[in-house]
């Protein structure tokens, strides 16, 4: 009987990382400058991404270039694979095994690529649980730190719920099959997990250590033991099988769906609340784009939520009617607060990529840009507020919503000093490289650079001090990566060359040389700027760190200026069309009078939209 060929060293590692993974999740396996699948893993992904399957042996693999990793990467996500990124977390050394560690694992709901988010949508990751008869479900978004959980009474309530939030991915008890039912129908992945973690108590004891709390009384649940069992599912399943950094997750809120009119998923689509029935009819439209006026990302996020969970309770309509009215009165205030939001950007998403090490100097540098923008944006409501004191508020002891959200923007003077002193006006998109801080923040880096500078220099003056002394006119100095600095003389002027140049490389037309001057001058040079980009990063690291300390003033500026945006893109909205503020009250009777229909006026731009009359008392 032939024996088992032996394994090697490295496919040994293999093994055991795989082995380690959840179920399903493909292993991109580094292998100097390629990501390497293996064994049924090369099979799939080659399929899936369109390249060449080969073999070692009788191994099937399939490679992806390091450099070209996140395009593939999202053709695997928006098919709904799981993949593990494996890492090199040493330099190679000829005759040793190179420690390799799964540093992340991404799903289709807990990803960050920018080039498969929308930026208008959120990214949610779902998990269910049941205790008794009540459904608990908890939703995270780790693209914004949004956490939110509710709990259910019947499977209807609950597949309602997923159909108007849409969930990436679903997670639930492997043993719940009654759960599975409700979300067969759903077109989203869907992953089992250990059942234990969504035990009210496990989950309760998993939520508790996260947030740094004896009770989870303070978020609305004390009792929601379904909505426990979903939200500490969730995090564990976040933390301990994709080793996610949570660290960001705003604290979670419980909301209760009867404060809500609810919209299932067949209502959504009927009425044409996001999406037309039929996008490919010419002007096709929704109520979402016909009232959609926001100016941010966050503010496109968050009317979208609006939109599928519209309020039940007449105090805050009216609050939000206040807060609108507020802007319509003052158009001019009203387009200057919308021209400085839109400088925030998506603030939401720019502090959590900060946050979980996937930012750049770049986002540093939007945030101050955002941060700058507070100042005047509470000046401004405060101002608009100040001149609509005479629009009576539903209750008079009542706090006017956009006071409430302006106070929520926190100057952060530090933050936005910090940032103008340390970052470049224009950062690159690499961290590793240099360039990003500014001359005068570090008085070591600012020697490093001053020292190759120095040799830059002296290397530009040595090109024509050799061409003086050899005569060579073809004579240059260059630099690239693979050989650093050399001097490079033509075929033709070979006789010409000194004794004490060293031949270094040989090519086409030329021959490449170094000298023992040159040689010191480029470790010289070459080293100081090693020191520099090592330090540059690490002043970064310090830099973003500070910042973060704030992290929680600057999520919650984010979430009011998601619900600013909405708001004024409403009273824009109402200034465009003509609408005025419906009277909302608790008699039971819609009485409309020359009604518009918002999606249809949009619609028909060759033909005039006709007002019309509804009135539907008690008893009809």
């Amino acid at each position: 009987m032939a024996k088992a060929p032996k394994q090697t060293p490295m496919m040994a590692q293999y093994h055991r990382l795989k082995g380690e993974l959840p179920k399903g999740a493909l292993l991109l396996f580094r292998l100097g400058d390629f990501y390497e699948l293996f064994f049924d893993d090369a099979k799939v992904g080659a399929d899936i991404l369109n390249i060449t399957l080969t073999k070692r042996g009788s191994t099937p693999m399939c490679g992806i270039p390091f450099h070209a990793v996140d395009n593939y990467i999202g053709k695997l996500l928006q098919v709904g694979c799981k993949v593990a990124m494996c890492e090199q977390t040493e330099e190679a050394v000829p005759g040793k095994l190179v420690n390799r560690e799964v540093t992340q694992i991404l799903s289709p709901g807990t990803h960050f690529d920018e080039q498969i988010l929308a930026a208008e949508r959120n990214n949610f990751l779902a998990a269910i649980s049941r205790q008794g008869k009540a459904y608990g479900l908890a939703v995270i978004d780790l693209t914004t730190g949004d956490f939110r959980a509710t709990e259910e009474e019947s499977a209807g309530a609950l597949q309602a719920e997923l159909e108007r939030l849409k969930p990436a991915e679903i997670v639930h008890p492997a043993q719940e099959k009654r759960i599975f039912e409700v979300i067969g129908s759903l077109r989203t992945v869907v992953n089992e997990h250990e059942d234990w973690v969504f035990a009210a108590d496990s989950a309760e004891y998993t939520l508790r250590d996260h947030f740094g709390v004896q009770s989870l009384d303070g978020f609305g649940l004390k009792g929601r033991h379904a909505a426990i069992g979903a939200a500490g599912g969730a995090l564990h399943y976040l933390v301990n099988t994709l080793r996610r950094d949570v660290s960001h997750l705003r604290p979670m809120t419980f909301y209760q769906n009867r404060e809500f009119l609810t919209l299932d998923g067949t209502t959504l689509r009927n009425l044409e609340i996001l999406e037309p029935l039929t996008r490919d009819a010419p002007n096709a439209a929704c109520l979402y784009s016909a009232v959609n006026q926001t100016v941010t990302p966050m503010g496109a996020r968050r009317l979208r939520d609006w939109l599928t969970q519209p309020l039940a309770d007449a105090a805050a309509i009216h609050a939000r009617q206040h807060a609108v009215q507020t802007w319509t009165e003052d158009s001019a205030r009203l387009e200057k607060f919308r021209e400085r939001l839109r400088e925030v950007r998506d603030l939401e998403r720019t502090i959590t990529r900060l946050s979980v090490g996937t930012g750049n100097a770049r986002d540093l540098l939007n945030l101050r840009l955002a941060i700058e923008q507070f100042p005047q944006l509470r000046s401004l409501i405060h101002d608009t507020l100040g001149e609509a004191s005479e629009l009576e508020l539903h209750d008079a002891d009542d706090v006017p919503l956009l006071s409430q959200l302006a106070e929520h923007l926190s100057e952060l003077p530090e933050v936005v000093a910090l940032i103008a002193r340390a970052i470049v006006d224009e950062p690159p998109l690499a961290l590793r490289d240099g360039g990003i801080i500014r001359d005068g923040f570090s008085s070591e880096l600012d020697e490093l650079r001053h020292g190759a500078s120095e040799g830059k220099d002296w290397i530009a003056q040595l090109q024509q001090r050799e061409l003086e002394a050899t005569g060579i006119p073809s004579l240059k100095v260059r630099f690239n990566n693979v050989f650093g600095y050399f001097i490079e003389v033509t075929k033709t002027h070979l006789d010409k060359v000194p004794a004490h140049y060293v031949r270094k490389q040989t090519v086409a037309n030329a021959e490449r040389f170094i000298t023992d001057e040159l040689k010191q001058m480029e470790d010289k040079v070459l080293g100081a700027q090693e020191r520099s980009e090592k330090l540059e990063y690490e002043l970064y690291l310090q830099v973003r760190e500070a910042v973060l300390e704030h992290l929680r003033a600057i999520q919650q500026a984010a979430g009011a200026l998601a619900q600013l945006d909405v708001l004024a893109g409403f009273a824009e909205t109402a200034r465009l069309h003509g609408y005025c503020r419906p009277i909302v009250g608790s008699e039971g009777v819609l009485d409309v009078r020359e009604g518009r229909h918002p999606v249809l006026e949009q619609t028909l731009l060759d033909e005039r939209f006709v007002p019309n009359q509804t009135n539907l008392g008690k008893d009809r």
